[in-house]
């Protein structure tokens, strides 16, 4: 971003209302993906990999882990002596009750850098984009405000960060909707918004002073009067994840190359907190077929389809088919595991048999022993 324009503001409990069984002791930004991430390193890296190097994370609550995971922002190259990494915890009961008093009450954080934009992002958005077009998109266009869009079929919408627009061929928003009319294909607003910090805050004091806390309603919908309002379609990979179903499949679908290689940019990477374990261990009778192993595992048995995570044991004749384990998890010999989604620091007893379905794939919650 040219000359640090741009203060990032990440979002870390987006959604967990929807996500009840993964966020009962973390935000949404601190739930594992892909065997050895977090959902809050896809914004993180792209706002390092754009240049944005002051970012703020906005944690209501059970943000211990996340405190943990991004530490000081070294591995996203945000420590640094000014500006860098922040975590912005809740200062009253009802402070962060809903987005609009949440950034009302950020208003010396964000206020206090010279910055001329805010970028507003989910944590439960899991894609791979270069934040400094959208920048140029907008200086293009002199937009006050500029969505980030996808074109989609979209059931319904849970949360107030995102929206359905209506935009003409020059990327103009004639109009928001909260919600979508129909299931047909519609462009879904995944969350990430560039504005001008004046525009955003003389907006947000506006709908606090009329006691309104809709964000959709009573400051997006509101500023198309007013202001221009742009949207920039990302056409890459996208995953919102809005359910363990949607997890699940969004997991399961970086086990495709392209996909993979889609998400996983090798000139814009995707960085984490680097855990410093042996490589992994696989036994002489084991079978691994396409899956993703992460460091620090023994595998004895049979392993198809399915992402584990860091430092799991698998014994011998095990089977684990279609599932994610996240780190730390003991499954005993001759366990059998298909379709589910097992949690961190699980311990499956031997001979234990568990199985979900493709559609509704089973949950295994952390710490459990089965």
């Amino acid at each position: 971003m040219a000359n640090n324009r741009v203060l990032g503001l990440i979002f870390a409990n987006t959604n967990e209302k929807n996500l009840p069984e993964l966020t009962a002791y973390r935000t949404t930004g601190s739930v594992p993906f892909g065997g050895k991430y977090r959902l809050i390193d896809f914004p993180l890296s792209n706002m390092s990999n754009s240049g944005i190097n002051n970012v703020g994370i906005v944690a209501k609550s059970n943000f211990m882990s996340l405190m943990d995971h991004v530490g000081s922002g070294s591995a996203w190259d945000l420590a640094r002596r000014r500006s860098g990494l922040s975590i912005l915890p809740p200062y009253g009961e009802h402070s962060f009750a809903s987005l609009v008093e949440t950034i009302f009450n950020l208003h010396g954080y964000i206020e206090h850098g010279d910055e001329d934009y805010i970028l507003i992002s989910p944590s439960d958005c899991v894609h791979n984009m270069d934040y400094s077009k959208v920048l140029r998109f907008a200086e293009k266009n002199h937009a006050d405000i500029t969505f980030v869009y996808t074109k989609r079929v979209v059931k319904e919408i849970t949360d107030d960060f995102r929206c359905i627009l209506d935009v003409d061929d020059d990327g103009k928003v004639t109009k928001i909707m909260a919600s979508p009319i129909d299931e047909s294909v519609s462009n879904l607003d995944i969350g990430i918004m560039l504005m001008k910090k004046t525009v955003l805050m003389a907006l947000v004091r506006q709908a606090m002073s009329e006691s309104k806390y809709s964000f959709v309603r009573d400051v997006l919908q509101k500023s198309l009067d007013r202001h221009r309002v742009y949207a920039y379609e990302l056409e890459g990979y996208c995953e919102i994840i809005g359910s363990v179903k949607e997890y699940y499949d969004a997991n399961m679908k970086i086990m495709d190359r392209d996909t993979r290689y889609k998400l996983f940019d090798y000139k814009r990477p995707i960085y984490t907190k680097v855990r410093d374990d042996a490589p992994s261990r696989y036994g002489l009778n084991c079978n691994v077929k396409d899956s993703l192993i992460a460091q620090g595992c023994v595998i004895n048995g049979i392993v198809e389809n399915s992402i584990i995570s860091k430092g799991v044991y698998i014994g011998h004749d095990a089977v684990i088919k279609n599932c994610i384990v996240m780190q730390d998890c003991i499954i005993g010999d001759k366990a059998q595991l298909i379709n589910l989604v097992v949690d961190k620091d699980v311990n499956v007893s031997r001979g234990s048999k568990l199985q979900g379905t493709v559609n509704y794939p089973m949950y295994i919650a952390k710490r459990s022993i089965v």
